[in-house]
């Protein structure tokens, strides 16, 4: 099998168990079972555990990122691109619930987190949302006295936030109408003056 191919395939097994079962819980044989290898394979591609973890979050996440990146290009307009950035989001929440807890919940455990890569990625992601603000206020549609950064971050932690209490609850609520109430809501919190 394809070197690469056989890879993605240990990540997608670590994805299912690690959110079964728990990242802690989990073993490295369990990972191999469900990829269908011999244990010892898993190790040709990973160093342990915690950096099959990590490297979750970096390509998996990455991939996210690159697919927003994407879809927020298809539309024309700083209010037209964040919502589509919150849709789109909301829906990989929604299509890969097994992703999102292991994000949320599993990775954030793990003591090499923050000093990886992984915050490469979540800067990234910040930087999308900035860069869409900085356009609104250019655009004036949104105020000019936004402290981007802040905002930013602002709106990552509530979507996080909003996915966390989804997952740990049970998905108690339509995560599609609650992009809509985060957008309106922030969207009249953002809005210049002028349009308010």
């Amino acid at each position: 099998m394809d070197p690469e191919r056989r890879r993605q395939d240990i990540l997608q097994a670590a994805i299912a168990v690690f959110a079964r079962k728990g990242y802690y819980t989990a073993k490295v044989s369990d990972v191999a079972h469900e990829a269908g290898i011999a244990h010892g394979t898993v190790y040709l591609y990973f160093k342990s555990k915690e950096d099959l973890l990590l490297a979750i979050f970096t390509e998996k996440m990455g991939e996210m990122i690159d697919y927003i990146q994407e879809q927020v290009a298809t539309v024309i307009g700083a209010e037209s691109q964040l919502k589509r950035l919150i849709q789109v989001q909301i829906e990989l929440i929604e299509t890969y619930p097994e992703l999102t807890e292991l994000i949320l919940v599993e990775l954030r455990q793990s003591g090499k987190f923050l000093r990886s890569e992984a915050i490469d990625q979540i800067q990234r992601y910040l930087g999308i949302i900035q860069s869409i603000l900085e356009e609104g206020i250019a655009e004036k549609v949104f105020s000019d006295s936004l402290d981007v950064e802040v905002v930013s971050t602002i709106l990552y932690a509530g979507i996080e936030g909003l996915a966390t209490r989804w997952i740990l609850e049970g998905t108690p609520y339509a995560l599609g109408q609650a992009a809509d109430t985060v957008t309106r809501t922030f969207l009249d919190g953002i809005r210049s003056a002028r349009l308010s």
